[in-house]
């Protein structure tokens, strides 16, 4: 007895759902963009050899491919749309290989440009802050009139205005007209839509994870479910006489004018689609607060191992481990970051004094906390400042031992104290997805004084290591 034909269709469906693809790793070039500039993003997507095409779609804007095959690297070039207002752009990236896809989010601030006109004092300087940046001074006229151009960021809502005129200086606020929207991005795949077996629509937006519930969908043509109450991935099932699937999207609190429109083909059993997807942006695209991306190398807490050596005078140098977290800041479009560290440090000798010979072992443990900032940053290449201080554990272990005789004295001594650290240090990094080769080199300053011990367990040291991001 055959199960009957829509019961097979559900079967083909969760079975696909749950043979989920990997998501592929995603890098743009460059991460920000000011509005009205003549610049194109490139996005480098990296997935496995083999791998089926990879689709990509946006809240806005245009690509110059939206599909490419070949190779473990992929790139793509996307264009901003032509408006001046700030906003947040979404991009969206998939494997299109048959089984319910992963999805890679890279969100865009997109900045605006204006020009604040000031009044104030005749003479004065005026200085704009938005944000975490300054614009200006610009110096008032003779009425106290003063226009300071500004790039303002989708997030902004007012900025601060600073009029300083020789000893005197008066701060204040001035709101920024910001249209407040919501991103969101929407596609069908595959590319066209399989008349028996059907597909998927992908939906993200400003925040990590959209769940169904905040959305609208309605389509025609195509009967649509989510997978997940709490994931905003849907099943396309396309009706059997339906030659084309239109599908509508859009926030439940959004007008309907700010509705993604798709329109897609239904390839009939052992036929080719007619013609290919299309995807059509909403008309305001929002944006919203910056959050980290589900996939993106930065704005997210990674974790790295250093090991190498630390030359100093004498016997201080040796051996030296380091694992610590990095947190980065939201402030300087998070260039700056928050780390703490636990290491190892190893320092020994060998001597003679006299007629006796002294071994001395010294392990030190430094706990530090200390701060990361970006000095440059190009493609997959990282050029960091790390500076720092904290506490240092120290263990000294002096035995002696009498050369002639073999014996060895009683008068071994064990030794515990804990002493200041500081350091400073360039770190590089080479990314490739969520790992970061690291080499670092670092001069530290850690003075130790025992009563039977003088060293010094700083020093410059040279490391390399990894950086992972969970």
């Amino acid at each position: 007895m055959r199960p009957p034909l829509h019961l097979a269709v559900c079967l083909l469906m969760l079975g696909a759902a749950v043979a989920r693809a990997e998501p592929p790793e995603v890098e743009a070039t460059p991460g920000r963009m000011v509005l009205g500039e003549d610049v194109t993003v490139e996005v480098r997507v990296r997935v496995p050899k083999g791998a089926g095409p990879v689709r990509a779609a946006a809240s806005s804007g245009t690509w110059e491919r939206s599909r490419v095959e070949g190779g473990t690297e992929r790139v793509f070039h996307w264009t901003p749309p032509p408006v001046r207002y700030p906003l947040w752009a979404v991009l969206a990236f998939w494997v299109e290989d048959g089984r319910a896809p992963e999805v890679t989010t890279v969100r865009l601030p997109l900045l605006g440009r204006t020009t604040l006109d000031v009044s104030t004092a005749p003479g004065a300087e005026v200085v704009v802050a938005v944000g975490d940046e300054r614009f200006g001074p610009v110096r008032a006229d003779e009425r106290g009139n003063a226009q300071v151009p500004v790039e303002v960021p989708p997030d902004a809502t007012e900025a601060r205005v600073l009029a300083t005129r020789g000893t005197l200086t008066t701060d204040r606020r001035a709101p920024l007209e910001v249209p407040a929207a919501r991103p969101l991005v929407a596609a069908l795949t595959p590319d066209p839509l399989p008349a028996e077996g059907g597909g998927w629509l992908i939906i993200a937006g400003g925040e990590e994870r959209i769940a169904a519930s905040e959305l609208t969908v309605k389509a025609e043509g195509a009967t649509v479910k989510p997978v997940a109450r709490e994931r905003a991935l849907y099943t396309v099932q396309p009706r059997a006489d339906a030659k084309n699937v239109s599908v509508t999207v859009r926030w439940n609190d959004a007008p309907a004018k700010d509705a993604v429109l798709l329109q897609g083909a239904v390839k009939p059993a052992a036929a080719k689609a007619e013609q290919p997807v299309q995807l059509i942006a909403p008309a305001s695209p929002s944006p919203s607060p910056m959050a980290p991306d589900a996939r993106a190398t930065t704005g997210r807490t990674s974790l790295f191992l250093l090991g190498g050596a630390a030359f100093a005078s004498g016997a201080n140098g040796g051996p030296l481990l380091g694992l610590g977290v990095s947190m980065p800041l939201p402030v300087w479009r998070e260039r700056l970051a928050a780390e703490a560290e636990v290491g190892l440090r190893h320092a020994s000798l060998d001597g003679q004094q006299g007629g006796t010979e002294v071994h001395s072992r010294v392990w030190g443990i430094p706990l530090l906390l200390s701060a990361r900032i970006t000095l440059f940053q190009q493609g997959s290449f990282q050029l960091d400042g790390r500076a720092g201080g904290g506490l240092l554990a120290l263990s000294h272990h002096l035995s002696t031992q009498g050369i002639e005789t073999g014996d060895v004295f009683p008068d071994a001594v064990d030794e515990r104290r804990v002493r200041a650290m500081g350091f400073l240090a360039a770190q590089g990094a080479y990314g490739f997805g969520r790992w970061s080769l690291l080499t670092e080199v670092r001069a530290a300053l850690a003075p130790v004084e025992t009563p039977s011990l003088r060293a010094q367990l700083g020093g410059v040291s040279v490391s390399a290591g990894l950086r992972f991001i969970p």
